[in-house]
C-alpha cells in the first residue's frame, strides 16, 4: 500500500473531491488514478464530482456591467438615511 493511502483512511468522497479539484500532488494523483480502476466507490464519487462541477459552472451567470456600483450606491444611500421614526 502506498504511503499516500496509508497516511489517511479510505474516504471516497474526500479523496475524489481532492482529485477533481486538483489538490493532489502529482504522485498522489497517479496513484489515485490507478486506484480508480479497482474502486467503484471512488469512481462513482469522481463522476459525481465532475458532474456537480459542470452543473455549477453552467449555472454561473455573468453579472451585468455596472451592477456592483449600483448596489454599492444603494447600500451607501440606505446607510446614510436617518432611521425611521427618528426626530430630526
Amino acid at each position: 500500500m502506498k504511503l499516500w493511502l496509508r497516511m489517511r483512511r479510505h474516504d471516497p468522497e474526500r479523496n475524489s473531491a481532492e482529485y477533481v479539484s486538483g489538490e493532489l500532488s502529482a504522485r498522489a494523483r497517479r496513484w489515485f488514478e490507478h486506484h480508480l480502476l479497482d474502486c467503484e466507490d471512488c469512481w462513482r464519487e469522481v463522476l459525481l464530482g465532475r458532474f456537480g462541477r459542470r452543473v455549477a459552472e453552467d449555472a454561473h451567470e455573468p453579472v451585468p456591467l455596472g451592477l456592483r456600483d449600483r448596489v454599492r450606491a444603494a447600500v451607501l444611500l440606505s446607510s446614510t438615511d436617518p432611521p425611521s421614526g427618528a426626530v430630526g
